[in-house]
């Protein structure tokens, strides 16, 4: 990665792309799920980063910080995509650091600082699919809960509302290639941002429970995280997804 200021390297040892949607999702009295969208233009794109190195070197780094206040320019090297993906590191970033840590010492000779950083108007890369969905583990939480309400007086009697649906939420982990990675990010941003889409294949006939059985309808995604590298190779996603009430 490279910053202003006189050493201009500095390799990040580990990262976390936090992409926050501007989409605000309200379940209805139905039981469907719908969302305010302010647009993409309004969409977060941040990184969780941790630098190490000796002190000398970090220090150089805070300094390069106290001299750029505001926006500046960093080069991405291979592999580095700190803010998810499907960014485009092709050429330089507008970024600004949010807040940063002090310099911890963890060894001897190593020291640490964690940073996060904003990119200011991304550029995207990747065609959207959700087709390669793989799940990481065969954990995963379903619920499929009773939607109704029970008063009780104090003689004992009660009364019951019960909803016309019940809810219905499907969270779980997946692993995911870097390609697979750049194409899901992409759908997520884009096909199934607010909308509702056919529930994907990964193996998961039942994902609301024993009661509602299989199930092949449409699901909305209200949910969802970058975890970040599980190694070189492979990347982490967690999915909260929801069913969609006829």
């Amino acid at each position: 990665m490279i910053w202003p200021g006189t050493k201009t390297v500095y390799t990040p040892w580990g990262y976390r792309p936090i992409t926050l949607l501007s989409t605000s999702w309200i379940q209805q009295a139905n039981g469907n799920w719908s969302a305010d969208d302010r647009g993409t233009a309004q969409d977060v794109y941040e990184s969780a980063i941790s630098f190490k190195g000796p002190e000398s070197e970090l220090s150089e780094l805070e300094t390069i910080l106290a001299n750029n206040r505001e926006n500046f320019s960093i080069t991405c090297g291979g592999g580095e995509e700190v803010f998810g993906a499907d960014i485009d590191y092709s050429s330089a970033l507008d970024v600004s650091v949010i807040k940063y840590g002090d310099i911890s010492r963890i060894s001897k000779a190593q020291y640490s600082m964690p940073m996060r950083l904003r990119l200011f108007s991304p550029s995207f890369t990747g065609s959207a699919s959700i087709a390669d969905l793989r799940l990481q583990s065969f954990r995963y939480k379903p619920n499929s809960d009773f939607s109704i309400t029970k008063n009780f007086t104090l003689n004992g009697s009660a009364t019951y509302i019960d909803e016309e649906t019940d809810p219905g939420f499907f969270e779980a982990e997946f692993l995911q290639t870097h390609d697979e990675m750049k194409a899901i990010r992409r759908y997520l941003t884009t096909t199934a941002r607010t909308a509702a889409i056919s529930y994907p294949s990964f193996g998961v006939s039942k994902p609301f429970g024993q009661r509602v059985g299989a199930y092949s309808g449409n699901v909305k995604i209200i949910k969802w995280e970058d975890l970040g590298r599980r190694n070189y190779i492979n990347w982490g996603l967690r999915l909260t997804m929801v069913r969609v009430f006829t």
